[in-house]
């Protein structure tokens, strides 16, 4: 293979609602993508649509077509959010990860963050989207929700500290603004969670997002 017809362009879409998609909006979007001959896609680990091959002077036009399907951003949010399928789809969930998940997309913040925040929820123990290894995860049982914070996967991975147990939805979204927002007023520059709580260990936060 010529190694000079290689496209490397791509372009990721955010905001489409956690990977879930109705047959209806799924058939706009590949219409969209027929349309301008993408050379291929792929659903990311983040759950997010990238566009692969893409022509950089296609791609505003693209986003622009997508918009319909692509919910709003918050200022000053997190970077993504992941859900399982949750209770109503899968049947070892506990919770409705994706009820969740969109109070968490919502979360808004004075400033925004100096690294990125990504957010795992699961509805169950299994632990699908992997919130051990997210700066903000929350897992399922029969008793509530878990929150666990400060974790991180790549090349310096950490497995988050859990913070706290039995906690009802609006509980777990109360504390994950607070943690986030103690996050953002203590880290040093470009610090993601993981090394954040490395450096002032899961007492510390505790003492302040539970005064």
């Amino acid at each position: 293979m010529n190694n000079e017809n290689i496209k490397q362009n791509f372009s990721v879409i955010p905001g489409l609602n956690m990977g879930l998609f109705s047959p209806k909006d799924l058939a706009g979007i590949l219409d969209i993508i027929n349309r301008y001959d993408v050379p291929a896609t792929k659903i990311t680990g983040a759950q997010r649509l990238a566009l692969l091959g893409v022509e950089k002077e296609q791609m505003k036009a693209i986003h622009e077509e997508l918009k319909p399907f692509i919910r709003e951003s918050v200022p000053n949010g997190v970077t993504y959010v992941q859900a399982c399928p949750g209770q109503e789809w899968c049947r070892y969930g506990k919770a409705d990860s994706f009820a969740l998940g969109k109070k968490l997309e919502k979360l808004s913040f004075d400033e925004p963050f100096t690294a990125k925040v990504k957010v795992g929820v699961s509805a169950c123990r299994m632990c699908c989207t992997e919130p051990y290894l997210r700066d903000v995860g929350l897992y399922a049982s029969k008793s509530g929700w878990t929150l666990v914070f400060g974790g991180n996967g790549g090349g310096r991975p950490r497995i988050g500290d859990v913070v706290a147990k039995k906690l009802s939805d609006d509980e777990a979204v109360d504390l994950a603004q607070k943690c986030l927002t103690f996050y953002q007023k203590e880290a040093r520059p470009t610090s993601r969670s993981s090394r954040f709580m490395e450096r002032i260990g899961i007492e510390e936060l505790k003492k302040h997002v539970f005064e």
